[in-house]
């Protein structure tokens, strides 16, 4: 008979197990999901404070309490057990405190590679270490990014229709940016080339090649994490080029040269020719003398003699 009561009773402390499990997990899951979930976001260089989920009242005190304050990665920033400092991350040394009031970790100043999620946790240990709650932050950082600069590389003495490249430069900003530019009333793409990781702050140079063949007007704009920075920039057409002469090839003259050669062969031939016919004319006049009409002179002896008679 007890052998049988003692089986009868063995399933119920079987349940009774699987039950305290079903507990453990439920309040784990209700905590993982009722946790507070906040967002802050902080400049590089300012303060960020993050909020937990309790607050030491003026009849309590933090020595009823441990606090931790840790990232999503469980690396402890700092942690309070009965009112003391007990642990704390060197990369976190002298940059953050807590609040022993609001139990708000404060970081002073914001660098870079603080972006993370991070979690408070506080336990009571007055009736033993129970979890009383968690909070989950996300910290975002921001660095502003400078104001863009803008240059245009123009060929030397270019004119008429050039290819353009035009340079936008921005430093010192975070996180990774966004360039964007309007040409004239249109957008236009940039090709982008980014300086820096995660944990630093990034310098970003964008680049635009065009057609200049009219006046144009240019915007390069810096975009990050909801926040922007632009700057305007102006260039004026080019001047028309001149027509310079085309100067003559090697055989145009060759053949002028050829021509003139032959003009003047020509002309030579000409005036020799000339000259000889000249001479012949000279000689036949001076070898054969033209003579006298035989008619005039009969006529003036007439004359001649008629007059004497009278």
């Amino acid at each position: 008979m007890v052998c049988m009561a003692s089986a009868e009773q063995m399933p119920s402390g079987l349940a009774l197990k699987r039950w305290l499990w079903w507990g453990l997990f439920v309040l784990h899951f209700t905590i993982l999901v009722f946790a507070k979930e906040k967002t802050v976001k902080a400049a590089v260089g300012t303060t960020a404070t993050l909020p937990c989920c309790h607050k030491i009242s003026s009849s309590d005190s933090l020595n009823n309490y441990r606090v931790y304050w840790q990232t999503k990665s469980q690396e402890v920033v700092l942690a309070y057990a009965t009112g003391t400092l007990f642990e704390y991350s060197r990369k976190y040394n002298n940059r953050t405190k807590m609040n022993l009031t609001s139990l708000e970790l404060v970081f002073s100043p914001v660098e870079v590679s603080d972006k993370d999620t991070y979690q408070c946790i506080v336990q009571e240990v007055v009736t033993g270490p129970q979890k009383l709650c968690v909070n989950t932050v996300d910290l975002f950082v921001v660095a502003n990014f400078s104001k863009p600069v803008i240059t245009a590389d123009v060929p030397k003495d270019a004119c008429g229709s050039t290819q353009v490249m035009v340079n936008c430069s921005s430093y010192g900003g975070y996180p990774n940016p966004k360039v964007s530019g309007i040409l004239n009333n249109m957008s236009v793409d940039w090709k982008t080339e980014l300086f820096g990781n995660k944990t630093s702050l990034y310098n970003v140079t964008a680049k635009l090649q065009f057609n200049l063949t009219e006046d144009i007007s240019l915007t390069c704009t810096i975009e990050y994490d909801g926040y922007y920075v632009s700057s305007n920039y102006s260039l004026e057409k080019l001047k028309e080029c001149r027509l310079s002469p085309i100067p003559p090839t090697h055989g145009i003259i060759i053949a002028s040269s050829l021509v003139l050669v032959c003009i003047f062969l020509v002309a030579l031939a000409l005036l020799l020719k000339y000259f000889q016919c000249y001479a012949c004319e000279q000689l036949r006049s001076s070898h054969y003398p033209v003579p006298h009409e035989p008619a005039v002179g009969t006529a003036l002896k007439e004359v001649t003699s008629f007059t004497s008679l009278k």
